[in-house]
């Protein structure tokens, strides 16, 4: 790399590399000087099982998958994504890898950036142990506080302060089969020198705090101080057999190529992967840890809207696309690295707000006023913004009995992007207002969206007075024929009787 780059890589680099050789020949030089060193060198050292643990992940976001753009940047040379296989090169560690990386590139298919598609290979190709975050490096026990569902886990890596007996227990429920837990996680560790434990049934790999934040250090500075920080952080007060550092999340690569090429060298360590960590695990306590409460009241409206929007995709042709949508936007708004960034509420309020536009997306056109005639039909109109076809059923009744409507419900197909109208036969009882109330609702009954309400007025016309006024006319000839008739009759009689039947 040119020592003239303008980021200072290359001059940290060289930093670095002194350093970790002068740390290497320092920790030699205090092997032979021991009463020890006559002695062969497996039997003077006992070198301390070290498993770093370095997440791969990218910047976090507000939902959706990783753009092509966004990850031709991460993956091209230079790029962070490139930059950490780089670092961590072919030395026993073990990698916390956000499954979001993957699905996006093969989501994408042929489109994604040929940098992407190499990347994952090699990815696919590194030595190294690892295991999945949850997608997006969603907090587990922000999900399990907020009421979101767990999926299913397998190693599990919560932000430390954050877990408690409860979320240990849910992680069990979802599969959970091993817990990173920071040791201030702990309110009793019955053996220290160890960084396997236990609790409640589920192995535990015990992060210890003061050896990740020299590794941070020395990652971000390299140099001779900070590396022997950092083996001082690792040996602890004490030898111990086996420890568990991690870099943060969100962290660059920075030096870590440097640092873990002194770690290796160091005599005195042998770098493993979290798998390698075996040994007898004694019964830990978790303290009573849990996530800010402005946090999870804040995440509480994820987790409400993703239950609406899932509850509103029944209508839609395909209604798994918007949930799956939903639960990565949840998940998203979940990670880990949103913890310290204050946009976090400003997303937050934006997918709530995105939620609510996506339910009003289907409603039906209200109409302020309608005219109506004594006997016709009454039209309402459903509105579909959607990008695909839904699938809605219509009802309709009056506020009281002056219009007498068929209520039963229609069920009404809308493409997406459009607009059909559905119509409700009436009889008119009387003249006046009256409000009529529209609703939609799912085939299943699920309610969708507000009422809309329309004030009908009836106004009967010409056609219920002439009406009348014809039936009042032939009821009259009706009945002037019948007195007529009736006369007829009795005349006709009077004149066919003999005198002698009149005397």
């Amino acid at each position: 790399m040119p020592a003239h780059r303008a980021d200072g890589r290359a001059a940290r680099g060289s930093t670095g590399r002194a350093a970790a050789i002068g740390l290497a020949a320092l920790l030699l030089a205090s092997a032979a000087a021991s009463p020890a060193a006559a002695a062969p060198i497996a039997e003077a050292v006992v070198p301390t099982r070290l498993a770093i643990v370095v997440p791969v992940t990218v910047p976090p976001r507000a939902g959706g998958l990783i753009a092509a753009e966004e990850l031709a940047a991460l993956t091209a040379p230079g790029g962070d994504l490139t930059r950490l296989l780089d670092a961590v090169g072919s030395r026993r560690v073990t990698l916390a890898v956000d499954p979001l990386i993957a699905a996006s590139v093969h989501e994408l298919g042929p489109e994604a950036p040929a940098s992407a598609r190499a990347w994952i290979d090699r990815l696919d190709d590194a030595p190294q142990d690892r295991f999945p975050l949850l997608t997006g490096d969603a907090d587990p026990t922000l999900l399990r506080q907020a009421g979101e569902p767990l999926p299913a886990l397998g190693t599990v890596w919560p932000s430390p302060g954050t877990t408690s007996p409860e979320d240990v227990a849910a992680f069990a429920d979802a599969g959970g089969l091993r817990i990173l837990l920071a040791d201030t996680d702990l309110a009793e560790r019955p053996d220290p020198s160890t960084a396997l434990a236990s609790v409640q049934g589920t192995g535990v790999a015990v992060v210890d705090t003061a050896a990740s934040a020299a590794l941070a250090t020395a990652v971000e500075r390299p140099s001779s101080a900070s590396l022997g920080a950092l083996r001082a952080a690792i040996a602890g007060p004490g030898g111990r057999g086996s420890v568990v550092a991690a870099l943060g999340r969100g962290a660059g690569p920075g030096g870590l190529g440097d640092v873990l090429a002194a770690l290796d060298a160091d005599l005195g360590l042998d770098l493993v992967g979290l798998d390698a960590l075996s040994g007898a695990t004694a019964e830990a306590v978790v303290a009573d840890g849990a996530q800010p409460a402005a946090r999870v009241e804040l995440y509480r409206q994820v987790v409400a809207a993703e239950a609406a929007d899932a509850a509103f995709a029944a209508i839609a042709a395909q209604p798994e696309r918007i949930r799956e949508d939903r639960r990565l936007r949840s998940l998203a708004l979940a990670s880990v690295a949103w913890a310290a960034d204050p946009a976090w509420p400003a997303a937050v309020a934006e997918a709530v707000a995105d939620s609510a536009a996506l339910r009003a997306g289907v409603r039906i056109a209200e109409a302020d006023s309608l005219v109506l005639a004594d006997r016709s039909s009454i039209p309402v109109s459903i509105v579909n913004d959607l990008d695909q076809p839904v699938t809605v059923v219509v009802s309709v009744r009056a506020a009281n009995g002056r219009l007498d409507i068929d209520e039963t419900p229609v069920t009404v197909e809308v493409p997406a992007a459009a607009r059909v109208s559905a119509s409700f036969d009436y009889t008119a009882v009387s003249n006046g207002s009256v409000r009529v109330t529209a609703r939609l609702a799912s085939v299943d009954g699920a309610t969708i969206g507000q009422p809309a309400v329309a004030t009908v007025n009836v106004q009967a016309g010409w056609e219920t007075p002439i009406a009348a006024a014809a039936a009042g006319v032939l009821l009259l000839v009706i009945v002037v024929g019948i007195i007529r008739t009736a006369r007829r009759v009795r005349r006709a009689r009077g004149a066919s009787e003999s005198p002698a039947d009149r005397g």
